[in-house]
């Protein structure tokens, strides 16, 4: 168990959301998203609209963190 405590507001996140609460270009996280440096949610059809996995994030962060 994670000695921290996070809210997600939505466990995916649009492209467009993601740059609006990051502060990161979109076209950057595009880029990111295409090198597997973000989570994205499994696309189902072709047409779907790309979501970035915000609890992957948060459970990448968590780990990544130490505590003081």
């Amino acid at each position: 168990m994670s000695p921290f405590a996070y809210q997600i507001a939505s466990p995916y996140v649009s492209y467009e959301e993601f740059a609006r609460v990051s502060g990161i270009p979109l076209n950057t996280i595009r880029a990111m998203a295409k090198e597997g440096r973000l989570p994205t949610r499994p696309k189902n059809r072709p047409k779907d609209k790309p979501l970035i996995n915000m609890l992957a994030l948060a459970n990448e962060a968590a780990a990544n963190a130490t505590p003081n």
